[in-house]
């Protein structure tokens, strides 16, 4: 069995800052508690490892106590969550992704002025909520079909989720450009997105299988899974090196002689490689 590792995958810039800062936080703060709201990122390592240095988490619609310093996550948040976490008096360290904010501003200002806006994304996530609370009546489409049935006589914007596949985003643009006469195309998905998926595409063809690294709550990764199902590829995606072990996985992946590994932007260097050192042990080359 021969490892094949795409060029580009794991933590993208975005990640790593909101990461960093989560942990300059925690070493800074003295007297008062950390926390963050909801996980940094969508990583169950990176989560449990900041909790170890002694983050807390907070939910959504929880209170800080009094002083309390609370770490925006890389999705970002509606500014009216913002509003109720100063009023509490806490501290805010904002680490939304610099994109993100991008996407933000681009929902408020098309808003303002007076079109429609509408979001390719998954409904309930993160960065999709954080991106509604900019801009009044928001409508999400998650898919092809929901943006046939969006139709609007006024102008119209779509903004994309960040972790979207671009095919995904160019199916639901069409869609709305039947019923949205004046549509513009205003915000995508990142570079660092499209350069996973597009090095997840250039490793496909050389190998049999296929396994990503990453949580199954983390909404690029499965997008990951779902570039290499829909080439045709047996692919498996794992969050940690226990996975490959776990049921029938070892049995099945031990069939194929080259396979491709690739990792979403939320995971960190320390689960892709204990990911390949298993597999590594799995081809007896450990």
């Amino acid at each position: 069995m021969t490892i094949v590792r795409a060029k580009v995958m794991g933590f993208c810039s975005g990640v790593r800052r909101a990461v960093q800062l989560a942990e300059q936080t925690v070493e800074r703060t003295t007297g008062h508690p950390a926390y963050s709201l909801g996980k940094i990122v969508h990583n169950q390592t990176v989560a449990d490892r900041l909790e170890t240095k002694g983050l807390r988490l907070l939910a959504d619609d929880g209170t800080p106590p009094p002083g309390a310093v609370v770490v925006i996550r890389s999705h970002g948040v509606p500014p009216e969550t913002l509003r109720r976490l100063r009023d509490s008096g806490a501290s805010i360290v904002d680490a939304t992704c610099p994109k993100v904010v991008a996407n933000q501003r681009l929902a408020a200002s098309h808003a303002a002025a007076g079109r429609r806006v509408f979001i390719a994304g998954d409904e309930g996530h993160g960065e999709v909520m954080s991106l509604s609370g900019h801009a009044p009546g928001v409508v999400v489409v998650p898919d092809r079909e929901s943006a046939l049935a969006c139709g609007h006589d006024g102008p119209s914007t779509l903004i994309a989720q960040t972790t979207m596949n671009q095919a995904e985003v160019d199916g639901i643009a069409a869609a709305l450009a039947e019923n949205n006469k004046d549509l513009i195309v205003a915000g995508g998905i990142c570079g660092a997105t499209a350069d996973r998926q597009a090095a997840l595409r250039e490793l496909l063809p050389q190998v049999d299988a296929v396994v990503i690294v990453g949580g199954r709550d983390s909404a690029n990764t499965r997008r990951l899974t779902a570039i290499a199902h829909e080439a045709g590829k047996p692919v498996w995606q794992v969050a940690n090196a226990d996975e490959i072990s776990r049921g029938d996985v070892a049995g099945e992946l031990s069939r194929f002689e080259r396979i491709g590994l690739s990792a979403g932007a939320s995971t960190p260097d320390e689960d892709i490689d204990a990911v390949e050192h298993r597999l590594m042990e799995l081809a007896g080359k450990m």
